[in-house]
């Protein structure tokens, strides 16, 4: 009794305890610094992760530096080598164009000089063809002469030969263009007509001598024979003429002859005068022989027709022809030449 009685006296003696009003706060302080020191700790934590994965990243960028700095290196000395490979090839460059100018110069002088000589072919080539075309018009060896011409001019290969060209196309289609005058032909009918002047029949000696073998038959016998004499001799005693017609001239055998190769030389004059293209000439030729035709030759037997239809178709033949000049191939020659002179290397 007595310790319990001295339990509530010290008790009671005590000071009596006072409960405070800031508890609460203190214990939500404590939660808040808590809670702070937490995110510290967690913000800390993350900070020193992300420095970690910076590091590395800062280290693999180094590396990569090192490496691309390598690369440059490499790249530069690259560079370096093809700045020298390039300045070689330059300069091997520079020596193939100083080569090439000097090898061009050369083919310069040397193609001048060999279109020089070749536009002083080509001027007598023509001048001569001209003088065959003015002379005896001669237009296939006109056109001959001129595409010898062209195909020398295309071997040249020269620009200052182009006006020259165009002037021999010009004068070429203007040869082509003219009318066709077959003197072959012509000169073959000739040649047939001269051929047939020995056949021809005289007007009245030939013609005589055909009626008496036609008179006697091939198995007739010689009193046959001598009784047709007799008779045609009787009759050639009384003749019937018409006096508003000449006769025709009797001519012996050697006069028949000469006749003969008379008209053979106007057919020969004729050909001649032909192949000069002298058309007065020629009519004056072929008149003349017409002439002979109709005075000492029968004019009714075949041969005789035939030869003057020949002669019809000669006369009515046309040998003048206006041939052009081959001038304006010659004055394009010309040019050329001194423009090819006046060319520099």
């Amino acid at each position: 009794m007595t310790e319990q009685a001295s339990d509530t006296l010290a008790d009671a003696l005590k000071p009596p305890v006072r409960r405070s009003r800031l508890q609460p706060a203190l214990l939500l302080g404590g939660a808040a610094l808590l809670a702070c020191a937490a995110l510290w700790i967690h913000q800390q934590q993350e900070l020193a992760a992300l420095r970690q994965v910076v590091s590395t990243q800062l280290a693999s960028g180094s590396s990569q530096q090192v490496e691309q700095q390598k690369l440059l290196r490499n790249l530069q000395e690259q560079q370096l080598r093809l700045q020298q490979q390039l300045a070689l090839v330059e300069g091997q460059q520079s020596a193939a164009a100083s080569q090439q100018a000097n090898l061009t110069a050369m083919y310069d002088a040397l193609t001048r000089g060999e279109t020089q000589r070749g536009l002083a072919e080509v001027e007598q080539t023509l001048a001569f063809a001209s003088q065959q075309l003015q002379l005896a018009g001669n237009v296939n060896a006109a056109l001959t002469a001129l595409a010898a011409v062209d195909q020398k001019l295309a071997q040249l290969n020269r620009p200052e030969l182009i006006a020259l060209r165009q002037a021999i196309a010009k004068d070429s289609a203007a040869l082509k263009g003219l009318p066709y005058l077959d003197v072959v032909g012509v000169s073959a009918r000739i040649d047939t007509l001269t051929a047939l002047v020995d056949k021809l029949p005289l007007a009245l000696n030939e013609r005589r001598s055909v009626s008496q073998a036609a008179a006697l038959p091939q198995d007739a016998s010689w009193l046959e024979r001598f009784g047709a004499e007799a008779w045609h001799e009787f009759t050639q005693l009384i003749r019937i003429r018409r006096m508003d017609q000449p006769d025709a001239v009797l001519l012996s055998p050697e006069q028949a002859f000469f006749l003969r190769e008379n008209i053979k030389l106007r057919l020969l004059d004729a050909r001649t005068a032909l192949l000069l293209r002298n058309e007065d000439a020629f009519r004056a030729d072929i008149v003349a022989t017409q002439r002979y035709l109709d005075s000492y030759f029968d004019a009714k037997s075949p041969e005789a027709r035939q030869f003057a239809e020949a002669l019809k178709a000669l006369q009515q033949q046309e040998l003048v022809i206006q041939l052009p000049s081959l001038s304006a191939s010659l004055a394009a020659t010309q040019a050329a030449r001194l423009a090819s002179e006046k060319v520099k290397p």
